[in-house]
């Protein structure tokens, strides 16, 4: 890359974009993000940059945000951008990009035809969105390295953040840059931009470049040769360093010789502008209130100067450099502090003229058919120019149409304002063309969509009120149905329950198909995840009867099945859940096929067919990154299989799975259904700090969660931590917790885990000598709570529990004879073989380490010499290194000596006669295992930066040239 003429410093900044361009045209994506206050030169940088890509093979597209409205213009920076794409491929080249999904796409790429676009809202719709655009950067990428600049992130909607977010993370072995621009004066402590730029500077592909001030010499040489040290030392003290404050310094000195220089930058900046004629004056008055480029037709229709008029203002402003044309033949001003002071500096009544006058010309210029972009600046405009009637109608215009494209916060944003608007208007209803209820319920929709559901759930009951008990009864109906499904998301269960019970009773009598299967659905749905599973078979088999879309029949089939499954009819429930996902399948419901994979694995898991589950849920992974929801629901699919190879005892995998579908920074992202099979695994491995850190984070994140699966997972997974603590009281406080929350619900499974916890607790209170009578006093009321699972369990199932059901059963009455202390080998024997013969490794190794401990106490030498054995062997390929610690101590009272792990050939050095670290030599080991950066991150709960630098350390002192090498000479196996 040479240097443009003119261009002064920034020597490293410009290496470093160079060397993230490498990177990304190498595969390796990238993100930059350049930062500093205004003026300090964000902008030149990269104009710099991209003229010193001229020549190159790239696709390179630049997009700016805009002060206009600035936050509520819906993706404005990445629509600017795809259409520089589109004038540089072709429209052809884009609609092959996008694969069949132009109608999706059409919201980030207008010139894709939006026929045909999906009505669904929603999280999973936006990430569908986000998804099939990162895909479609990707094939534009695999022709050429893409390399998309976007300036003035400070302004940017949070939708155009979240996408640039989610693109940093999720781009993976393409040739893609991302750079952008933001002002750090501009961002508040609580903002969503401050959020969004640290997670982008903490990720692993990002670049943060922090732009200072100019030196006294690099600013004279911006400056212009020819000067004295005298001008340059006096401009420099008085800008600071800041390249366009000083420009505008030395262009005051020139204008006026030896003359005073304003000391406010107000009167610094207004200087050239106080110069212009009236016509100059009215054109920049326009630009500046409209807060883009303006063209030429525009800037005519809305200053009302006439053609001379207009010229010889636009003249004026141009030649002092106020007014800058733009390569589109638009005019903007030349630098945004510029039109800010302009713009603040004008009265009140000024700044509603000219956004009217500029409202009244964007209306005439764009009729009926406004793009999204223009209906927000419309709005913008008319809001800000006190026409509150033509407010209304554009901001809801606006605000319909951000919730099309997802962009939900701009949405929510534009939904308050037309609220407001509302009460002042008379003609509101007339001008809106709905209801005040309609409204509000409308808004609550993107305000849930938003992320809201409480603020959702008070318009959708304020809502209700208005309509009052009289009304509808077809409306108010309605409304109680969505208003269940706001509860439910808000984690209001009991509201939830009573606002569907409401909904059926009002349709009670009434004709309407399809509102009473919505409101039947929703109803059986709640009762399901909160454990009245007979109450949800009734209420579900009463709404597909009177369903009629195929798509809620097909949803209602998944419900039943899974339903009937639970309540023991195991074989129909199996067969009636692949007939919902058939059916799903035909009428391409994404999201019910997903929902019907994840029901389905989890229900081969119950019936212990773990490899089947394990290949479906893999295949359910599979289509969800096909339809562009790997990120959602994807993720319960993750879910699934991870609890599966915890089952299994395939731990590792684990973590690869992860490490396939979620980038490495992200992984306080995960569901949390996933976060307490992770913090299982930890528990065991006795990462105990690590496992405490994720529990929190479940703890945290789901106050009032009631289902009932999650809440028997994430009690006995805390109740397990606390075991594993020695901290027995604690664990029986979870345990007591968990089955409180549990409460009646028929989810007699969950219950009988937590039991079994429960138990565990209290026997190794007992063996610990911990007050006998008090913990036998409450393993009897645990055991009672098993009997009753079991029993509720076995009836359903025809005598017969399920298989996991019955070990945990066996263990549950193991564990009391241990409390009683009373015998309890033959208990223990058959706890192990079951667990083997079901192909559990992990609760195998428990009971054989529980099986060993009698056999000591009675000297049975060699059967202990066995147990212990199998269960070591178990226990190390798991690395349990809990299990294996209480083996080895056992196996030292047994007189029993555990074989050891090859140890290294003896030419190599330990890890002291390397001179590493502690934290080093455990980076090491793990490397030898294999392990990727990620991976030894999450191992050792450290950031992935951090083990680069450990990485590098111990190469360096190894002297090893790669991670393979090092591994080998820490096996011993280096020659």
């Amino acid at each position: 890359m040479s240097a443009s003429r003119g261009f002064v410093g920034r020597t490293a900044e410009l290496a470093a974009l160079a060397a993230a361009l490498d990177d990304a045209t190498g595969g390796e994506p990238r993100t930059v993000l350049i930062a500093g206050e205004a003026g300090v030169g964000k902008t030149c940088l990269l104009e710099e940059f991209e003229e010193r890509c001229d020549g190159r093979d790239l696709l390179l597209a630049r997009g700016a945000c805009v002060s206009v409205g600035a936050g509520e213009l819906p993706y404005s920076p990445w629509l600017a951008a795809m259409h520089a794409v589109e004038i540089s491929v072709g429209a052809p080249a884009l609609v092959e990009g996008a694969r069949g999904e132009q109608a999706a796409l059409s919201a980030l790429i207008p010139a894709l035809s939006d026929a045909g676009r999906s009505t669904e809202g929603g999280q999973l719709a936006r990430a569908h969105l986000f998804s099939l655009f990162l895909e479609l950067l990707g094939r534009l990428a695999a022709k050429r390295p893409l390399v998309l600049l976007l300036e003035d992130l400070h302004w940017a909607d949070t939708s155009s953040l979240d996408l640039l977010l989610f693109l940093s993370r999720n781009l993976r072995r393409v040739p893609v840059l991302l750079a952008g621009t933001l002002r750090t004066d501009e961002l508040n402590e609580d903002s969503r931009h401050r959020v969004v730029f640290g997670e982008l500077i903490r990720g692993r592909t990002s670049t943060y470049l922090e732009l200072s001030r100019f030196g006294r010499d690099d600013l004279g040489a911006m400056l212009g040769g020819g000067l004295s040290t005298e001008v340059i030392t006096k401009v420099h003290e008085r800008s600071g360093g800041n390249a366009f404050l000083a420009q505008e310094i030395f262009a005051a000195e020139q204008r006026n010789p030896g003359g005073p220089v304003p000391d406010h930058l107000r009167d610094l900046l207004m200087m050239r502008v106080d110069g212009l004629s009236e016509e100059g004056q009215q054109v920049v008055g326009v630009v500046a209130a409209a807060g883009r480029p303006v063209s030429g037709a525009l800037l005519e229709a809305a200053s009302g100067l006439a053609g001379p008029a207009l010229r010889s203002g636009v003249r004026d402003a141009v030649t002092r450099q106020v007014l800058v044309r733009t390569p589109e033949e638009s005019y903007q001003l030349r630098h945004s502090l510029t039109a800010e002071t302009f713009y603040q500096d004008l009265l009140p009544g000024e700044r509603a003229g000219l956004h009217r006058a500029v409202a009244t010309a964007l209306t005439a210029s764009a009729g009926p058919d406004a793009s999204p972009i223009v209906q927000a600046e419309l709005a913008h405009h008319w809001f800000h120019g006190r026409k509150d009637d033509d407010a209304l109608f554009w901001t809801l215009r606006a605000a319909r149409s951000a919730a099309i494209v997802h962009a939900y916060a701009e949405a929510r944003r534009q939904y308050g304002r037309v609220l407001d608007l509302w009460r002042r208007v008379p003609a509101a209803a007339e001008i809106c063309e709905t209801t005040y209820p309609r409204l509000l319920d409308e808004a609550a929709e993107v305000l849930d969509y938003g992320g809201d559901p409480q603020r959702a759930v008070q318009l959708t009951g304020e809502a209700i009120q208005v309509v009052g008990a009289g009304g509808d009864p077809k409306v108010l109906a309605a409304l109680h149905e969505h208003l269940a499904r706001l509860r439910w998301r808000a984690s209001d269960t009991p509201g939830a329950l009573a606002a569907a019970r409401e909904a059926i009773a009002l349709l009670d009598g009434l004709s309407d198909p399809a509102l009473q299967a919505r409101a039947g659905e929703v109803y059986a749905r709640v009762l399901m995840l909160s454990g009245h599973y007979r109450q949800a078979l009734q209420e579900a088999q009463a709404a597909l009867t009177v369903a009629e879309s195929p798509v809620e029949r097909g949803y209602l089939l998944v419900t039943l099945g899974t339903l009937r499954f639970l309540l023991g009819e195991r074989d129909g429930g199996v067969a009636q859940l692949r007939d919902g996902l058939a059916l799903a399948e035909s009428t391409d419901s994404k999201e019910n096929i997903l929902r019907a994979y994840t029901n389905l694995t989890y229900c081969l898991q119950m019936l212990n067919q773990l490899e089947e589950g394990l290949e479906l849920a893999r295949r359910g992974c599979e289509l969800a990154a096909g339809f562009g929801l790997r990120m959602t629901t994807g993720m319960v699919l993750v879910g699934n299989a991870a609890d599966i190879l915890l089952d299994l005892g395939r731990w590792d995998e684990i973590e690869q799975l992860i490490d396939e579908v979620l980038p490495d920074e992200a992984a306080d992202d995960l569901p949390l259904y996933l976060q307490y099979v992770r913090a299982e695994v930890r528990v065991a491995r006795d990462e105990r700090d690590a496992a405490r850190d994720l529990l929190d984070l479940v703890m945290s994140r789901s106050a009032g969660k009631t289902d009932q699966d999650f809440v028997g997972h994430t009690y006995t997974a805390l109740a397990a931590l606390e075991i594993a603590d020695g901290n027995w009281r604690a664990a029986r406080r979870a345990v007591d917790e968990g089955l409180d929350k549990l409460g009646d619900g028929e989810g007699a499974f969950p219950a009988l885990r937590l039991a079994v916890c429960g138990l565990q607790a209290a026997g190794e209170a007992f063996a610990r000598h911990a007050a006998p009578q008090t913990w036998l006093s409450w393993a009897d009321m645990l055991s009672a709570r098993v009997e009753s699972a079991m029993e509720e369990l076995r009836r359903a199932g025809g005598g017969q529990a399920l298989p996991v059901a019955e070990a945990l059963s066996q263990v549950a009455a193991a564990e009391l004879l241990r409390v009683r202390g009373e015998p309890q080998e033959a208990a223990w024997v058959a706890v192990a073989e079951t667990w083997a013969s079901l192909g559990h490794p992990y609760p195998e190794a428990q009971a054989r380490l529980r099986l060993a401990d009698c056999l000591l106490r009675r000297g049975a030498t060699s059967a202990v010499h066995r147990e212990i054995t199998v269960a070591a062997r178990l226990a190390t390929a798991l690395r349990a290194r809990r299990l294996t610690g209480e083996l080895s101590r056992l196996a030292v009272l047994a007189g029993v000596a555990l074989e050891e792990e090859p140890a290294p050939a003896a030419a190599a050095p330990s890890a002291a006669g390397w001179g590493l670290t502690p934290r080093e030599t455990q980076v090491l080991d793990l490397i030898a295992l294999g392990y990727t950066n990620g991976r030894i991150a999450r191992s050792l709960t450290i950031s992935e930066k951090t083990v680069s630098v450990h990485v590098s350390n111990v190469l360096a002192k190894l002297g090893a040239a790669n991670r393979w090498e090092a591994g080998l000479i820490r096996r011993g196996e280096s020659s």
